[in-house]
């Protein structure tokens, strides 16, 4: 859909800009990450415009995709009695990825859930923990990136994003902004189940 193409279009370069604004010298930062705040409120627009929630999802995890430059980007939801299931998953390809392909690093995952907050691992392979895991090794992780979707600080899921590469210098800002894109998408799917429920 030529729409649907379009937004996803947009949101790529806004979360683009997002990561080179948090990227240039250290000199202008407080400016830098004014602007990245500014450019998170037009996607945070565009995600709560949204109410297909297969559409909302593949946004989220392009966005999230985008902004880290990852190779992939998963959302698992939170059951309630504590189980994680697998909703989607997505390439830096914009190909959708099945369950099977969700082999996550579970360290991260419940170190993320134990501590409720955005959890970054610039080398798993250099993480003592980390490195002796099956998940690392087979899929040569380098970076991994989780963070809690939270709703009234509850968590309903997680956003899992990792890459093959490293990530360079990252700063606790761009983690805000990660935090703040997963706040924004956990809302939005949240309102997305409401609509589809009443419809």
């Amino acid at each position: 859909m030529p729409e649907e193409d379009d937004r996803f279009r947009d949101v790529d370069y806004l979360m683009d800009e997002i990561r080179q604004a948090l990227s240039w010298t250290a000199e202008a930062r407080e400016v830098n990450e004014l602007q990245a705040l500014q450019l998170l409120l037009d996607l945070t627009r565009k995600i709560h415009s949204i109410q297909d929630i297969q559409e909302l999802i593949t946004l989220i995890l392009d966005s999230a995709i985008t902004f880290v430059d990852a190779d992939r980007a998963f959302l698992v939801m939170l059951e309630g009695d504590g189980a994680l299931r697998f909703k989607m998953g997505r390439s830096r390809h914009k190909e959708y990825l099945s369950a099977e392909m969700f082999t996550p690093s579970t360290g991260v995952i419940e170190r993320t859930l134990e501590k409720g907050r955005t959890l970054l691992v610039p080398d798993a392979q250099a993480d003592s923990v980390l490195s002796k895991r099956r998940s690392v090794q087979d899929l040569n992780l380098r970076t991994v990136v989780c963070t809690p979707l939270m709703v009234k600080k509850n968590p309903i899921g997680l956003l899992y994003v990792d890459c093959q590469h490293s990530l360079g210098s990252y700063s606790a800002a761009h983690l805000n902004v990660f935090a703040s894109l997963a706040d924004q998408a956990a809302v939005a799917i949240k309102n997305a189940q409401k609509f589809e429920t009443r419809t």
